[in-house]
């Protein structure tokens, strides 16, 4: 813990009583919490709990229905999230929110670039920006657009941006969900040193861990409710757990499956300039194959490839031993193979539209008779998948924006899952998403498997890549540098193959 909370600090940030509803939701509900000087007060809760709700009254995008918001004991009034900047109160939303066609450090200081004779000061801009980046000791260009990063780089460039105002308050929504063991760590050093300066951090996350290593105190939504609020040093997982969930949560990874079958994808040295080289290997029919390895590394790019939002530049892949031309995502699609992509509002969902028409969009055809669309038929299906896998909405119209993280990601899964594929790709299936939902997420992932559907899953996250795989490859700058079983499995053994070690045949 930071322990980092001053003898008799004064609340920083004071919510009394808060309350918001949204059409059919109340999201908020009598809700108040302190957040304290050199304080990182962890905020907990299943995904439609209230914490981006919550994040986003404090920063002034809802007006709260009810109830007060105190700054350094004064009330509030925001109006619009510029007042809540100027009050030094700085948000970093779960979902990537830079300008693709700026440079790092135009996106870093925007609105607030050095200027010389009236002009941008290029120079000045570049430097004040690698000034910014330099604690986290990670080689960013800064003068390279943003839109060529991976998600982890921009992740931190969102984090970086945030610290550069000199924030009172800082509110982080999920900061490590994209970024490697090391650089959550070093994140994590990161925040006590700026909450030892006396600012107040309120920190999301769905990670127990990151709590205990983080965290003074630690408080817990449900349902739009308070349900506990605690130092940290006075309770443990299982307490938050049931708190979150109002349930014991018995496991939150399945039970390995039954046999494995024979081959279903082979896959022969594909190769994609500056991407990954030489990649081989089998998936088998009722298993469950982990992509690991360091951000960058390439895991995500040989998965695009397999699905045809990439064109490899050499090699062959073969689907129950035949060839298979993948030119688009379509032929992959057309050839049983569906992908689950990382980043779900970007690539995977049509915010605008309903969750029916979500539902459907990967299969009209299905639902449509003579050319034209049964709406009976396509309401039925998708009451039916609401159902099946827990979505939480109010409604099947409802637009799909106004779902919370973990049920976006659900209905998104049960879109695929309509296709019946024979493979299964899914990037990053629980990020973002909390301990309740992750553990229906992986118990789908191994219904599936155990149907005969072979699963990839590409993770950055080593505790889910060692309780969900039956086996593991470990991706080094574009390459496999070691495939691991179950059995053998270790985080220091994935992370040895991870920065280019080797292992013995014995450790495999």
């Amino acid at each position: 813990m930071t322990m980092g909370i001053t003898e008799g600090a004064e609340p920083i940030l004071e919510l009394r009583h808060v309350s918001k509803k949204f059409p059919a939701v109340r999201a908020l509900e009598d809700v108040s919490i302190q957040v304290k000087g050199g304080e990182i007060h962890a905020l907990i809760g299943e995904n439609g709990a209230g914490k981006s709700t919550l994040m986003k009254v404090v920063g002034g995008i809802h007006p709260a229905d009810t109830g007060e918001i105190l700054l350094d004991g004064e009330v509030l009034r925001l109006g619009t999230p510029l007042d809540a900047l100027r009050l030094g109160i700085r948000t970093v939303h779960q979902e990537i929110s830079l300008a693709p066609n700026l440079t790092v450090a135009e996106n870093i200081f925007a609105g607030n670039e050095p200027t010389r004779y009236g002009l941008i000061d290029r120079r000045e801009l570049n430097r004040r920006a690698l000034e910014v980046l330099e604690p986290f000791k990670v080689k960013i260009p800064v003068n390279s657009r943003v839109g060529l990063l991976s998600t982890g780089l921009k992740q931190i460039v969102e984090i970086a941006r945030a610290m550069a105002g000199s924030p009172r308050l800082l509110m982080l929504d999920e900061p490590t969900s994209s970024l490697e063991r090391h650089e959550t760590e070093r994140l994590i050093g990161i925040l006590r040193g700026l909450a030892s300066s006396g600012i107040g951090i309120l920190y999301v996350t769905h990670k127990l861990k990151e709590i205990f290593q983080l965290a003074d105190r630690v408080t817990v939504l449900r349902d739009g409710r308070r349900v506990m609020v605690k130092p940290v040093s006075e309770t443990h997982p299982g307490e938050i757990v049931r708190s979150m969930v109002g349930r014991e949560l018995e496991r939150i990874y399945p039970p390995a499956g039954g046999d494995i079958g024979g081959e279903l994808l082979r896959v022969e040295g594909i190769t994609k300039d500056s991407a990954f080289e030489d990649v081989s290997f089998t998936l088998r029919r009722g298993e469950i194959l982990g992509f690991s390895g360091l951000i960058g590394a390439g895991r995500t790019e040989v998965a695009q490839s397999l699905f045809g939002y990439l064109r490899k530049d050499a090699g062959a892949v073969y689907l129950n031993g035949e060839r298979l031309d993948i030119r688009c995502p379509t032929d992959s699609l057309n050839s049983g193979i569906a992908y689950l992509p990382e980043e779900r509002k970007a690539l995977g969902l049509y915010l605008g539209m309903s969750v029916v028409d979500n539902f459907v969009s990967a299969n009209l055809r299905k639902y449509s008779r003579l050319g034209i669309l049964s709406g009976r038929e396509m309401d039925g299906a998708c009451a039916g998948a609401v159902d099946m896998f827990r979505i939480r909405t109010p409604s099947i119209r409802q637009h799909v924006r106004f779902l919370s993280g973990g049920n976006q990601q659900k209905l998104l899964l049960a879109r695929l899952l309509a296709l019946k594929p024979r493979i299964l790709i899914a990037d990053e299936p629980t990020r973002g998403i909390d301990v309740g939902a992750k553990s229906e997420v992986h118990t789908m992932l191994r219904r599936l498997c155990d149907e005969g559907v072979g699963v990839i899953v590409i993770s950055s996250e080593l505790p889910e890549v060692l309780g969900l795989c039956d086996r593991i490859l470990v991706f080094h700058e574009g390459r496999i540098s070691g495939e691991v079983s179950r059995r053998a499995a270790t985080e220091e053994k994935i992370m040895h193959l991870a920065t280019g070690g080797g292992l013995s045949v014995e450790e495999t």
